[in-house]
């Protein structure tokens, strides 16, 4: 099980985070051209694009961090794994019981 947890966790990082900040850049560019006469709903606009804009680079940095850590823990898992099998194919070989 944990493999596949493994493959949903670098298949949010690789797709579905990259699509989720990609909504936030559209929503602040689409938001941003929109023009409109009234000064404090141009502040307002202002500071909701900016904080979309923000949120989608956050997103995208997240995808990632998600992504190498999970591309990181494959590498460390078959790491140990090769360990295991190198340490227990000893034991066996040698009758050892520690």
């Amino acid at each position: 099980m944990l493999g596949v947890d493994l493959y949903l966790l670098w298949r949010a990082g690789r797709y579905g985070l990259p699509a989720l900040a990609g909504v936030y850049r559209r929503a602040a560019a689409g938001l941003e051209g929109v023009r409109h006469d009234d000064a404090e709903w141009g502040a307002l606009q202002r500071q909701v694009v900016s904080v979309l804009a923000q949120a989608g680079r956050q997103v995208e940095e997240a995808a990632v961090a998600v992504s190498a850590a999970a591309d990181g823990y494959a590498r460390a898992d078959a790491a140990a794994r090769g360990e295991f099998e190198r340490l227990r194919a000893d034991s066996l070989r040698l009758g050892s019981r520690r």
